[in-house]
């Protein structure tokens, strides 16, 4: 019948006849829509936008080849990495580039404009051409010596146009002007910004240019860039011949970014939709059997004058899908809105863009192939929920269907039989679906981690939602049978009412169970992820000093200190300073073959007092940690080890590289140290020494520089530092010879931020203080976690909406009862107290069923993501924020309360013979 026009018009006919109930339908319908299409387009912007950052700052640069030998490569060992004879599907751009520091200005003035870690890059344009043929027509006019091309978000940092001079310091920090030839967009090699996109612009300069500001040599190039001739490879591994692993190191670039990109918080995002998804399914299934059972009297009219089953289905069915289409539409209109206001929001704040310098940048757009599919999407979604709920329009004999019951039929004790079979049977898989959920959140300990252990946890847990609503509503239902009448007429009747549509009630729990635990979870998640990356809980010095300058030649260290004494600012906040120059070495261990790099720094009375040093443990020979340090700076066969080498007397996880042999305090280790960067089995060492171990050292470095410029730190005798020095082997990324240690208080960040501006623009070619740029990241990472709470918390009070819907159709549903109630003579009193008592029953029961399995299952995603941590590593503890918890949780209670106030109110309102004759209208 849904061919016949007939069924669509008697549809059309019956939704404008009932206009209330029909836009209380599509109220709610529309809600189910509206969280979807939010949810999609939270998900598309946050996608769409890492899509954009990726073809902005890497375009065709799939890999990064690096010299695993020296810090250049020649032009013969290019030809070699690129021989054509091979025939590798790859395309290969030699560049020269190091990060350096841009100036508006060529004078050393501390107040002037500049950006560090700008990524300096010469290539060859005709080689671009070639490697990248998309932007061909870009790189058909090389730069000329003395040009340069800037991107656009670099130029307005420091206020440059097109036609401006930029400065680039060299590495004896004399400034070079250049003539910006273009200022455009960041768009892959204009704006590659290296592995992550870490580095802050990128200059495209002529490759002899380069070579001046780098100190790279003719005929040399600092790395290869790399990409695919077929897209459809995969970026995670890269061919190669066999000379590449003799001569360079290859570095994912594509692959990682495409990993940042599809971060952790993306996946969570898309999971919390699919909670939207779940929600809306619950929510409009019981909009459209309520209004299936409000058609049921006539229903069974139909039905006595010759309609069949089939032929009422589907005129249900065409006013039904009419519904499901208006609501839709309706929905998905104000969910896109909503959506980009609440992206905008989140997002587009000051703080928000943060994320732009430590992350990625989300804007609220998704391209319009993408948004047609959202919006047909969403509409085969309702259209679909629809059809599957309307199968039971005018089931039943054609008396249940007049007397209003659709979904009894047979006899009372045969549905007792079958609902308690089918009730016992469900008991027993909730129960085991909630006995496993409680296994994995405090027992399991899954062999190693994974993908299939991520989903095994992922879907315990959503289904113990359910399982725990159903055991409490089971629960609720034999608490109504035990109290009976002692529960009082207002108990009485809203046990009875629960128990009248179990499905029902159900679904009111189930929903306010899945918001709170949503918001639960996410809260507990927010406070490891960010929580435990707040700079306040973490080191934030290097080598236990605020801040520091990493300078690369004896000119800029000058440089710097004549400015620490004339800059009136810097003498007011830059208490003191130390040089100090750290050998990396990778030692062997004599009692086994590994060699891993160390920092070694040499112990100095200034450098332990004024950096606070202090050790995990100390051998027993020492009284204190300053006696341990003392012991070191004056006997040079101490020496102070990372806890790399300690033995906790423990199994260690595999999944972490360690020495060979582990040590105690007080015995003696032997290293040996090589001349050669790459040594056989059968070399010896050109010196070994032998320490005992005087203890094992805290750490006094913050993480995000540590690896970079001290990586496992050891501490060393100064005249064994000094022996040391003719083996340092710098890695590529150190650049440095030596870093000025400054002791500043670094808790101010805007005095934090003028520091670093004035030691750049008076000399330095880059400032570090750990605290600032860790700040900055937790800033944007909490940015990113409140906008996802706050997306959830919006998502759930959207969804209550809808609630409040589904409560007043069912009180309406019972105008009939209700009025013959209060015509028996059960006071209005004891019946707003029975509506107000079962609504605020069930969203209270439900709350506490999703905060329960809300804290469950975020500890036990915490347990189990750290079951393998060194012993070392401190398991990270969860503070949960009970406040804003139980706060939410109260809001939520409140909400149920008073979304039952207004349908309670007016079904009671007038006489009860009023009542009843509404009741049948």
């Amino acid at each position: 019948m849904l061919r016949n026009s007939l069924a669509w018009r008697m549809g059309a006919l019956y939704l404008r006849r009932q206009r209330r109930q029909t836009l209380l339908s599509m109220l709610a319908g529309a809600i189910g829509a509206m969280l979807i299409t939010m949810s999609l387009f939270h998900y598309g912007s946050v996608k769409t936008s890492g899509d954009g950052w990726i073809k902005a700052h890497f375009g065709p640069v799939d890999w990064e080849l690096v010299p695993s030998k020296t810090g250049t490569f020649t032009d013969a060992e290019i030809s070699q990495i690129t021989n054509p004879k091979f025939s590798l599907p790859y395309r290969y751009l030699p560049v020269v580039s190091a990060p350096g520091t841009l100036f508006a200005s060529d004078k050393l003035d501390a107040d002037g404009a500049s950006l560090q870690q700008v990524n300096l890059l010469g290539f060859d344009f005709a080689a671009a051409a070639s490697f990248d043929p998309s932007s061909a027509a870009f790189w058909r006019s090389p730069l000329k010596q003395g040009e340069a091309i800037l991107d656009q978000g670099a130029a307005q940092l420091l206020g440059l146009k097109k036609g401006d001079a930029v400065y680039a310091a060299d590495s004896e920090g004399k400034r070079h002007g250049f003539i910006l030839r273009e200022v455009p967009p960041a768009a892959g090699l204009s704006g590659y910004r290296g592995d992550g996109a870490r580095l802050s612009g990128t200059l495209l300069l002529h490759p002899d240019d380069a070579r001046l500001l780098t100190g790279i040599g003719v005929g040399q190039s600092s790395r290869v860039l790399v990409t695919r001739m077929q897209p459809a490879d995969s970026v995670m591994g890269m061919s190669f011949n066999e000379k590449t692993p003799q001569l360079a190191e290859i570095k994912p670039i594509k692959y990682n970014a495409l990993n940042q990109a599809n971060s952790k918080f993306v996946v969570v995002i898309l999971a919390i939709s699919l909670t939207a998804v779940f929600s809306s399914a619950f929510l409009l299934r019981q909009i459209v059997l309520m209004f299936a059972e409000s058609r049921s009297e006539l229903y069974g009219v139909l039905r006595a004058i010759g309609l069949s089953r089939k032929q009422i289905r589907s005129l249900f069915r065409a006013e039904a899908l009419l519904l499901g289409l208006l609501s839709g539409a309706v929905g998905i209109a104000v969910g896109l809105a909503g959506g980009y206001a609440l992206v905008r929001l989140i997002y587009g704040t000051a703080s928000g863009r943060e994320v732009s310098g430590t992350g990625i940048p989300v804007e609220p757009s998704v391209p319009l192939p993408v948004l047609i599919g959202v919006v047909l999407l969403v509409l085969a979604y309702q259209l679909l929920l629809v059809l599957l709920a309307s199968r039971k329009a005018g089931a039943g004999s054609i008396v249940d269907l007049m007397r209003g019951s659709i979904w009894e039929s047979g006899s009372r004790q045969a549905r007792l039989r079958a609902a308690s079979g089918k009730g016992l049977l469900i008991a027993l898989i909730a129960a085991a679906v909630l006995g496993l959920h409680l296994y994995h959140a405090f027992a399991w300990q899954p062999k190693e981690l994974g993908g299939p252990v991520v989903l095994q946890l992922l879907l315990a847990w959503l289904a113990s939602s359910a399982a725990i609503v159903f055991l409490l509503q089971l629960l609720l239902t034999a608490i109504g049978k035990l109290l009976g009448p002692k529960a009082g007429i207002a108990g009485l009747l809203a046990l009875r009412y629960t128990g009248q549509r179990p499905g029902r009630s159900f679904t009111v729990m189930l929903l306010f169970a899945v918001a709170m635990m949503t918001i639960t979870f996410t809260s507990s998640m927010s406070e490891l992820i960010v929580g435990n990356m707040e700079p306040k809980r973490n080191v934030q010095t290097m080598l236990g000093y605020g801040g520091f300058v990493p300078y690369e030649s004896e000119r800029e260290k000058k440089a710097v200190l004549d400015l620490l004494v004339k800059d009136e600012m810097l003498r007011k906040t830059v208490r003191g300073h130390v040089d100090v120059k750290q050998v990396m070495v990778a030692p062997q261990l004599t009692a086994g073959s590994s060699r891993t790099g160390l920092s070694f720094v040499p112990v100095t009375e200034e450098l332990v007092t004024g950096g606070s040093w202090a050790l995990t443990d100390r051998a027993a020979e020492f009284a204190s940690d300053q006696e341990a340090w003392e012991k070191v700076m004056s006997d040079p066969t101490y020496i102070v080890l990372p806890l790399l080498y300690k033995d906790f007397g423990t199994e260690y996880s595999s999944s972490y590289w360690l020495p060979e042999k582990q040590y105690k305090l007080g015995e003696q280790i032997e290293l040996g140290f090589f001349l050669k960067d790459l040594i056989s089995l059968e070399d010896k060492p050109d010196l070994t020494l032998s320490f005992t171990i005087a203890g094992f050292a805290a750490a006094n470095t913050a993480s995000n520089v540590s690896t970079q410029y001290v990586y496992s730190t050891t501490y060393i005798h100064p005249e064994i530092w000094r022996q040391l020095m003719e083996y340092h082997k710098p890695w590529p990324n150190q650049t440095h010879q030596g870093l000025l240690l400054l002791d500043l208080d670094y808790s101010n960040l805007s005095q934090d931020e003028q520091i670093v501006s004035r030691l750049v623009a008076g000399g330095a070619n880059q400032a570090i203080i750990p605290y600032l740029d860790n700040w900055k990241a937790h800033a944007a990472n909490s940015r990113f976690v409140d906008g996802f709470i706050a997306f959830t918390a919006l998502s759930a009070v959207i969804g209550l909406l809808g609630l409040a819907v589904l409560q007043k159709r069912s009180i309406h549903e019972r105008q009939r009862e209700i009025a013959m109630l209060r015509s028996s003579g059960i006071p209005s009193r004891h019946l707003f107290a029975a509506f107000t008592i079962e609504g605020s029953l069930l969203g209270s029961l439900g709350l506490i069923a999703g905060g329960a399995v809300g804290l469950t299952g975020a500890h036990a995603f915490i347990r189990i993501m750290q079951s393998d941590l060194q012993p070392w590593e401190k398991v990270v503890q969860v503070d949960y924020n009970w406040i804003l918890l139980i706060g939410v949780m109260l809001v939520l209670m409140g909400l149920a309360f008073l979304f039952q106030l207004g349908p309670s109110r007016g079904a009671l309102k007038g006489s009860a013979v009023e009542a009843l004759r509404g009741a049948e209208q």
